[in-house]
């Protein structure tokens, strides 16, 4: 990608976060179904045309909230040690979820957007296609860490179980312990711990 273009979906993801954050704020607000893409675009200053150059619907703009936090865990998994166990570094790359739930202003304003996706069928079964898609990218970067680093898991099966596992974990976690940080994360390590594939070495 050229600089231009790299600047330039900079930018326009800039602009789609702008707006994801001002209709989620009318979504907590009035409801998902009653806020109407008019609302959106006028909160933000433009048009609803505008609007549509960025986001295809508004079922679109409640799914940004996983596509945001997809590109954090995608980040946070790059950046630990290339020879670090995959579990662990699957573990470290649930920390800003972690990170959220700490600031309790973002963690009711998180429950409410899980709230209206889990009652919408359509948007239930997006977001569950998206999620699919993101242990699926997660699994591609640990394939390709083990690539550049020998050492490392090279089975994409096995990869993939691994990342459907840790997300497992983390489903367990939010759901039988609550998401108040100071009991959901000695939590997620101890599932996590208890879970752990009998080939890797605790390191947390």
């Amino acid at each position: 990608m050229s600089a231009g273009g790299g600047l330039r979906e900079v930018s326009r993801r800039a602009v789609q976060s702008r707006i994801a954050r001002a209709a989620e704020e009318l979504f907590v607000a009035k409801g998902f179904e009653e806020t109407t893409v008019d609302e959106i675009a006028a909160a933000v200053g433009m048009s609803q045309r505008s609007f549509f150059r960025y986001f295809a619907s508004k079922d679109e703009v409640v799914l940004d909230r996983l596509e945001r936090l997809g590109e954090e865990l995608s980040a946070r998994l790059e950046a630990r040690p290339p020879r670090e166990p995959e579990w662990d570094s699957l573990r470290h790359s649930f920390d800003p979820i972690v990170e959220r739930l700490s600031d309790p202003v973002v963690r009711e304003h998180d429950r409410a957007l899980q709230r209206i996706v889990h009652a919408s069928p359509r948007l239930l079964a997006a977001y569950l296609g998206r999620l699919d898609r993101l242990q699926g990218s997660l699994s591609d970067l640990l394939l390709d860490r083990a690539a550049r680093h020998p050492g490392g898991e090279t089975d994409p099966v096995v990869l993939r179980a691994l990342v459907g596992g840790a997300f497992a974990c983390l489903q367990a976690a939010m759901q039988h312990c609550g998401v108040e940080p100071e009991v959901f994360e000695p939590c997620l390590d101890r599932t996590m711990a208890a879970m752990r594939p009998v080939t890797a070495s605790a390191a947390w």
